[in-house]
Formats: structure tokens, C-alpha cells, sequence
């Protein structure tokens, strides 16, 4: 049994079985399971709760198993690691409830992920934590979140010129939690045509849930982007883009900014956008001490979505531990027009890859408010507004620090544009400050890199805002 913290949690993983997909590649996937079930059947179907994996045992955790259909086809091996040793669960269509439908044979089908239960919300009752599907997609809650943004394994080539390669997880080893364990572990190993590896998830719910991931990757070839503790959002249209698609809601996005951490000790906050034309944006974090997706805006009149509850979206932070040195995050910021496409993704980017192997380790915070740490003053929020010249920016800071201070200017510079007029002003809603200015593009520019600050004298207040305009002519 593994039980307790433990220095070195992929050795727990079969390295036989590691090595085997290495020097396979491939040609080693699993069976894929073509079906033309579409949504609503493949909802219908549903794993029975009373055959959870540990339900009735001792312990906070259970396990329950997603069925192949709809977009899942991929299917996945999963083993249950105990004191005896690592044995494989075997598919059963007793597990499921098929709501009319008929039951197809055993023969051919499996398992496509599996989702953790655990005391989140309530200590009497075991909530949804974290589910595993999908290539190496994963989601998790902290206390009163709804899903939102995904977290990945790994990215390859993501917002490079040629497409992207999905790496996915063909293998999980789910440990059995002892009695009084606050967490619990997953091993996977991971396949893709250039890289395979091994990784190993500790998972402890909390009001920040907190997962802290350690991978072992291997290099079949050479691969230009390789893209670490990569994350996936969608964001639609905020307060920057009132009524867009003539849809009744204010805003709509499971995420609002991304978030950096400099080794410097800078705080860096990005809008995200649904831009004209499709982005990539790359911003240079050497040894991070911090990066993510952040969702700011709690308020439901934010958003008006009686079902989506995309205030209680959560953020999540990225604390690297180990295997960061020189590289950037790289945001991909696609052009959508539905809410249903994921169209936000970062990930950290090695500026070199010198050997054929990679180890890491870091921590992901999943909850309200992640990174609770930071500057006084955060940027909560982001308006744009036409002028005759050019374009008004609204940039709205708050915190405590703001509150005793008379004294605050706010610094702008830019890129490939010019600053109109500029002024900065209390906002007595917010018990924070608006920093004002117009800003007109230079002749023929497509983008205008801007960034803004509050200072009073040498002291610097507030985290620093980032923005992309990309005017319109």
C-alpha cells in the first residue's frame, strides 16, 4: 500500500510496463471503440454509484468510471494498486445503467477515465474532486466550484505552425488510501508519437484543492514546443465586449486573466480575450515562481446564468517545484463565437531541450481564489471604449493597500501606439483605483502591446496589467 508522502512516487508506477510503451510507441494503444451514440444517449448512460471502487471501505475516496461513447473512443487500462500489489479492474457492463438503452456486449468495450469522490463540500457526503478523460485532460474542484478550465499532462506544439500533437494517458494505478489519508495518488503513464512518460498525481481536496504532480518524461524525437503544467480555458466575452453575439448575458467565460509570477518577484496580470484573429503570445519566465488561469469576477450579476455558474468557475495556479529553469508561458488565445470551445491555452515552454529525458514537479492550487498570495492592489477589471481618435481604456485596481493612499499615478507604456490623454481616479465602488487613458495605434500597426501599473512615489501598489489590442480599422 502506498500511503503517506513518499520522495520518489514513480517508482510505485511499473517501469516494465514504461519501458514497453518507449520502445513500442504507438502501435501500443488500446483498442478504439467507434460509436455513433450522440450526446444526450451517451448522458444516458451512467456508472451505478453502489459499485464505486472503496465504497463502503474506510476512507475518504471512491472511484467511479466513464463508459466508451460520443467523443471518449479512447479507451484506457486501469489497475488498483493495494497491498497485494497492482491488479487490473475489469470492464463490466454490470457496471453501468444504460436508462432503456440496450446493453451492448462486454466484448470490445472498456473504460475511457474515471472521476474521485471525496468529501468536499460536506464531511457526510462525497462530492465529484477530480475527473480524468480525454487524452491527458484532467479538471478538479476546490470547495463550492463548478467545473471549469481543464488542466493537461502535456502539450506538444501548441499555437505552432503545424498542428498540435495531443499526447494521452493510456494507463492509470489507482492507489488504495488508507483510513485516515487527506489525499490520495493516480499514476498514469502517458503516450504520444515523440514523447511517452510516467507521472504520479497527489490529490488533497480542500477549500484549495491541491495537486501535486511529478512526471518523468521521455523524448522519442525532437519536439519544438513542448508545453509543461499546460491548462485549457474558454473565455467568450466580458466586460470588455458587452453584449457580444447579441447574447443576453454580460459575460461568459470559465476564466478572465492569466496570471505570472516572475523569480523577480513581479506580479503580471493578462486579460484574456476572444480575439479578432486567432493569437499566440509568448512572455519570457525564467524559474517561475508562479503562473495560471484565474477567474477574478465572483459576482453572479457578472454573468446572469442561472445554470453555467461561471462565478463559481475555478482558478488555477501553477506552483513549479522542480524542472523549471529558462523558458516562457505561451498563450493561445483562439478566435470563437461559441461558448463551447475551449479557446484559452498556456503552458510553460523550455527554452532548450538538451537531453532526452525531463523530470518535474509542481503543484497545481484549485479553488476560488488562487494564488491568495500577492499584491495589495489586483486588477479586477478591463473596459475598452471607442473614441474619435482612438480608444479609451478603463483599468480597474483594488486592494487594501489602496485605501490610506492620495498619492497614486499610474505608469502606462506601450508599444507600436501612443498614450492620448491619461488620469487616474478613485473608484469609490470598488474601494480601489481606475487608471484612464486613451491610447491611438501607429499608422499601419496591427498590435499594440500595453502595460499599466499604480505607484505613489517609489512604491509600487499594484500588480502589473497586460493587454494585446489588436484596433480595428
Amino acid at each position: 500500500m502506498v500511503s503517506g508522502d513518499h520522495s520518489s512516487p514513480l517508482a510505485s508506477v511499473s517501469r516494465q510496463a514504461l519501458g514497453r510503451r518507449y520502445t513500442r510507441g504507438m502501435q501500443g494503444y488500446p483498442l478504439l471503440i467507434r460509436s455513433n451514440l450522440h450526446y444526450d444517449a451517451y448522458r444516458s448512460i451512467r456508472f451505478k454509484p453502489e459499485r464505486s471502487l472503496w465504497r463502503g471501505e474506510p476512507g475518504q475516496f471512491e472511484a467511479q468510471f466513464f463508459h466508451a461513447g460520443f467523443f471518449f473512443q479512447d479507451l484506457v487500462d486501469i489497475s488498483v494498486v493495494g497491498p497485494e500489489g497492482a491488479r487490473e479492474l475489469p470492464f463490466s457492463t454490470d457496471l453501468f445503467s444504460y436508462d432503456g438503452m440496450k446493453v451492448p456486449r462486454d466484448g470490445g468495450l472498456g473504460f475511457t477515465g474515471f472521476r474521485l469522490h471525496a468529501p468536499l463540500n460536506s464531511t457526510n457526503y462525497r462530492d465529484e474532486l477530480v475527473v480524468f478523460q480525454g487524452a491527458s485532460y484532467f479538471r478538479a474542484l476546490g470547495q463550492g466550484n463548478a467545473y471549469g478550465l481543464s488542466a493537461r499532462g502535456l502539450a506538444i506544439d501548441m499555437g505552432g505552425p503545424g498542428p498540435e500533437e495531443f499526447p494521452r494517458f493510456s494507463e492509470f494505478y489507482l492507489v488504495r488510501p488508507g483510513p485516515t489519508d487527506a489525499f490520495t495518488w493516480v499514476f498514469a503513464l502517458l503516450e504520444s508519437r515523440r514523447v511517452t512518460g510516467a507521472y504520479a498525481f497527489r490529490i488533497q481536496p480542500g477549500e484549495t484543492t491541491r495537486i501535486e504532480v511529478t512526471a518523468k518524461l521521455f523524448l522519442r524525437e525532437k519536439v519544438a514546443g513542448l508545453g509543461l503544467a499546460p491548462l485549457t480555458s474558454m473565455y467568450a466575452f466580458g466586460e470588455e465586449g458587452l453584449n457580444r453575439f447579441g447574447d443576453f448575458r454580460p459575460e461568459v467565460h470559465d476564466s478572465d486573466g492569466l496570471g505570472l509570477h516572475s523569480a523577480a518577484g513581479e506580479w503580471l496580470f493578462r486579460p484574456l480575450r476572444n480575439p479578432p484573429r486567432t493569437t499566440v503570445c509568448s512572455f519570457r519566465l525564467d524559474t517561475p515562481k508562479g503562473f495560471g488561469l484565474l477567474q477574478r469576477d465572483r459576482s453572479f450579476a457578472s454573468f446572469q446564468d442561472l445554470e453555467a455558474r461561471y462565478q463559481d468557475r475555478p482558478s488555477v495556479w501553477v506552483e513549479p517545484l522542480s524542472g523549471f529553469g529558462a523558458g516562457s508561458v505561451r498563450l493561445l488565445e483562439i478566435a470563437t463565437e461559441l461558448e463551447t470551445d475551449d479557446n484559452i491555452a498556456i503552458a510553460w515552454v523550455p527554452h532548450e531541450l538538451s537531453e532526452r529525458q525531463l523530470e518535474l514537479r509542481y503543484r497545481l492550487h484549485i479553488g476560488r481564489d488562487a494564488p491568495k498570495a500577492g499584491p495589495a492592489a489586483r486588477v479586477i477589471a478591463t473596459r475598452l471604449g471607442r473614441t474619435k481618435q482612438g480608444t479609451r481604456f478603463l483599468v480597474d485596481f483594488a486592494g487594501e493597500a489602496l485605501a490610506s493612499r492620495r498619492d497614486v499615478q499610474a505608469v502606462i507604456s506601450l508599444e507600436r501606439g501612443r498614450v492620448l490623454e491619461q488620469h487616474v481616479e478613485q473608484n469609490p465602488f470598488t474601494a480601489g483605483y481606475r487608471a484612464s487613458f486613451e491610447v491611438a495605434p501607429n499608422p499601419k500597426a496591427e498590435d499594440v502591446e500595453l502595460r499599466a501599473f499604480l505607484r505613489a512615489g517609489d512604491d509600487v501598489l499594484s500588480e502589473t496589467w497586460s493587454y494585446l489590442w489588436q484596433p480595428t480599422r
